[in-house]
């Protein structure tokens, strides 16, 4: 038999409703919110320093940008690249900025310093497309053409969607499906009609789901940003050893521009492991953190490097 909610039923289920509004406000400050708090980030853990730029530090940011631009539309792309590295210096980062810098690089045949930049900006925007197409054209120029192990397809695919987004857009969809899972249980608790309680039971589970899930790829991102360990080779050859130390044996060579993933570090020599499993000690200063802080602790037209700077 059914019969209508009285007075007292009401209250016992907004009881309900608090208290579950309260467990997701509590998740939410123990996951996605660390991931919206680290959205400055890159500004700290991405910056690189210049010998060249330090005769023009006076002058101020926009000032340098402009002439890194100009320096750059007059093909003098070794001034170009100066000034860039001064506005880095500056503490100013941003997609446009390591995406003109990189192809300052990649007009002087410098790969190596091509593609760090250019994965320093897919850091700070991974959908970036002509950050993408110009990384690849850079990788074709490359010595080293490296296999990467075959893994599980569901894996890779969940990666590529993790990369689809930034870390603040997948915070914002975190706290959009937060307010929709609410949404979901208030209509799950407080309807009187069955349909209603179902659609709210069902949508609740569902964007509660979601949630979770944009909150996983925010810290996702956010571990990219602060703790990566890629590194790319910046010398035209080198040698990597067996063990740390000069006189270990050389068990392969790599060349410049080549990516590798940074395991431990050691008296001036860090060990490395390649996309096809082989692993190595190569001299420190033979690479460069894609993340500076990894190595430490262990708006214009669009164009491609054949074109130009944004």
């Amino acid at each position: 038999m059914r019969t209508r909610m009285g007075h007292t039923s009401l209250y016992n289920r907004m009881n309900r409703v608090f208290l579950i509004v309260g467990l997701f406000v509590g998740l939410w400050i123990c996951g996605c919110g660390r991931a919206v708090a680290a959205a400055s980030a890159p500004a700290d853990t991405l910056a690189a320093v210049s010998a060249e730029a330090a005769e023009i530090l006076a002058e101020p940011v926009d000032s340098l940008w402009a002439r890194a631009n100009a320096a750059y539309s007059r093909g003098e792309f070794r001034q170009a690249a100066a000034g860039y590295e001064a506005v880095l210096e500056r503490g100013e980062h941003s997609t446009k900025l390591y995406y003109n810098l990189g192809n300052s690089w990649f007009k002087q045949g410098r790969m190596g310093k091509a593609i760090l930049n250019y994965n320093r900006a897919l850091l700070l925007d991974p959908t970036d497309e002509d950050t993408q197409y110009n990384l690849a054209m850079a990788q074709v120029r490359i010595v080293d053409k490296i296999d990467t192990v075959p893994e599980f397809f569901l894996k890779t695919w969940l990666r590529n969607l993790g990369l689809m987004l930034g870390t603040n857009t997948w915070a914002v969809l975190g706290l959009v499906f937060l307010g929709a899972t609410f949404g979901a249980v208030l209509l799950w608790l407080l309807s009187g009609r069955l349909a209603l309680r179902k659609w709210g039971f069902y949508g609740g589970v569902i964007c509660a789901v979601l949630c979770v899930g944009s909150t996983f790829y925010a810290d996702f991102q956010r571990k990219r940003l602060l703790h990566g360990r890629e590194a790319v080779v910046m010398n035209l050859m080198a040698p990597v050893k067996s063990a740390p130390g000069a006189g270990s044996k050389d068990i392969f060579v790599l060349h410049e521009g080549t990516k590798v993933r940074m395991l431990d570090r050691l008296d001036g020599w860090t060990e490395i492991v390649l996309s096809d499993g082989n692993k190595g000690w190569i001299a420190s200063n033979a690479i460069e953190a894609i993340v500076p802080a990894a190595a430490e602790t262990e708006a214009g037209d669009r164009h491609s490097a054949e074109g130009g700077v944004r």
